[in-house]
């Protein structure tokens, strides 16, 4: 009696036996989980180029030393576009498309570009850094996926215009209007963004008291 109860104490322990090998084995085949390479979201991605590009914007251009005979190469005005006869009014993105001869937009520079821009004083340029951050705020709210409204931003470019036209703090303004008409096209009739208003032209020849400093481009 007693074999017989060894006899099947011991199948039992090879079948026991027999299924941890071949669960071992199994499992062998295949691969452990181990710690995945995640990629960074997108919206983690386009905070930090909205910040990037939020600090660039509040930097004052270089300053520049350059001989009066030997003026920097500038970005050519483009010719203008002849319109065709309509029957009602451009719309706002229909007079930037088809700007007027002589009108410069900031995307038309391609590389670093020497523009012209006056000296602030101390006074006028303590306020002007105030007010622009408030304009790349403005912008970078703006771009929110919740659909906030640049008024912040047109505001605050609005103010720098006005008070400060003849300044690098303008220029900087224009850059911003121009970009976000080319997310959509009733940006530019919101916030009656012409191509006078966009336009730098002014900027790219050395006039009276001014200052060169070196502008480069900044990808949306």
């Amino acid at each position: 009696m007693n074999t017989i109860w060894l006899k099947i104490a011991a199948a039992a322990v090879a079948i026991v036996i027999a299924i941890i090998v071949v669960g071992r084995f199994t499992s062998s085949d295949k691969p452990e989980p181990g710690p995945t390479k995640s990629e960074p979201p997108a919206k983690t991605r386009t905070f930090d180029q909205t910040v990037e590009r939020d600090k660039k914007l509040n930097e004052a251009p270089k300053l520049v030393e350059q001989p009066a005979e030997s003026p920097a190469p500038q970005p050519e005005a483009q010719p203008a576009q002849q319109p065709a006869p309509k029957p009602v009014a451009e719309t706002p993105a229909q007079q930037l498309a088809n700007r007027p001869a002589g009108v410069v937009y900031p995307s038309d520079i391609k590389g670093p570009t020497t523009l012209y821009f006056k000296p602030m004083s101390e006074e006028d340029d303590i306020q002007a850094q105030q007010i622009l951050p408030y304009a790349t705020a403005g912008r970078s709210i703006g771009r929110l996926p919740m659909g906030v409204s640049y008024g912040l931003m047109n505001k605050a470019c609005l103010q720098i215009e006005e008070r400060w036209p003849d300044s690098w703090y303008c220029f900087r303004a224009k850059q911003m209007l121009e970009e976000i008409t080319t997310y959509q096209d009733r940006y530019a009739q919101m916030y009656k963004i012409t191509p006078q208003r966009i336009d730098i032209s002014r900027f790219m020849k050395r006039r009276p008291g001014t200052e060169a400093r070196q502008v480069e481009p900044i990808g949306r």
